[in-house]
C-alpha cells in the first residue's frame, strides 16, 4: 500500500511539473507601449508623421506603425489614450528600432512585456519629402458625362393640303328669251289689212242681207 501512494504522489509532482509550463505558454505576452516626441529634420514633426517599430517577431498592424495627431508627439502619457503598441511572439530583451516615414532613426529600445516607455525619437530625411499617412488632395470627382440629348427630329412639316379645285361655275341657265311684247310685235300693216278684209267682208254680207230683203 505504501508503494502505490508513493507512486501516486510522485505522478502527481511529475504532471503538476509539466502541465506547467503548458499552461504559461498559452498566456500571451502583454505588449510595450512606447510615447514621446518626435522630431523630423530638426523641427517637430507634423500631424500625419508615421512612427514605427521594427525587430524580431514584431507585428504589424493595430498600434504599429502609430500616426500622429499632434505635432511633434506620438502617443500620450495619458492613460486613456492610444500609444504606440509593440506586440507579437517577441522574446524578452528583444532590441527594437524606431523607424518615422519609412526611414531607420538609428534609435533602438529593449522590449519587456507589459511596459510602458516614454522615448522621444529624432530623424533626419534627406531628399524628397517624407512620406506622411496624409491623403493627397483627391482630384475633383470626374463631372458625369452629360448624356446627349437625343435631338428630336423635325416635326414633319404640315403636308399643304391640296387646294380645293374650285367647283365649275355652274353654267348660268341661258336665260329666257322673254316673250316678245305683243305691243311691239304687232304688223300694224298686216291688222290693218285684216280689219279692212273683215270690214269688207261685213260690208258685202251686210249688202247681200239687204238686198235679199227686198
Amino acid at each position: 500500500m505504501k508503494g502505490k501512494a508513493l507512486a501516486f504522489i510522485l505522478l502527481a509532482v511529475l504532471l503538476s511539473l509539466f502541465a506547467t509550463p503548458v499552461y504559461a505558454q498559452d498566456i500571451p505576452s502583454l505588449p510595450h507601449a512606447f510615447y514621446g516626441t518626435v522630431t523630423l529634420n530638426g523641427s517637430p514633426a507634423p500631424v500625419g508623421t508615421k512612427v514605427e517599430i521594427r525587430g524580431e517577431g514584431v507585428q504589424t498592424g493595430e498600434g504599429n506603425p502609430f500616426v500622429t495627431t499632434v505635432e511633434g508627439r506620438y502617443g500620450s502619457s495619458n492613460p486613456l489614450e492610444l500609444k504606440l503598441i509593440v506586440q507579437g511572439d517577441i522574446a524578452e530583451g528583444t532590441v527594437l528600432t524606431f523607424y518615422v516615414n519609412g526611414a531607420s532613426t538609428g534609435q533602438t529600445a529593449e522590449w519587456h512585456s507589459g511596459e510602458v516607455t516614454e522615448l522621444g525619437v529624432t530623424a533626419t530625411i534627406s531628399g524628397p519629402p517624407p512620406e506622411t499617412t496624409e491623403a493627397p488632395p483627391s482630384p475633383p470627382a470626374p463631372q458625369p458625362t452629360p448624356e446627349p440629348t437625343p435631338e428630336a427630329p423635325p416635326a414633319p412639316s404640315e403636308t399643304v393640303a391640296p387646294a380645293e379645285t374650285p367647283a365649275p361655275s355652274e353654267t348660268p341657265a341661258p336665260s329666257e328669251t322673254p316673250a316678245p311684247s305683243s305691243a311691239t310685235e304687232l304688223n300694224w300693216p298686216i291688222l290693218l289689212a285684216v280689219l279692212g278684209g273683215v270690214a269688207v267682208a261685213g260690208i258685202i254680207i251686210l249688202v247681200i242681207a239687204t238686198r235679199r230683203s227686198y
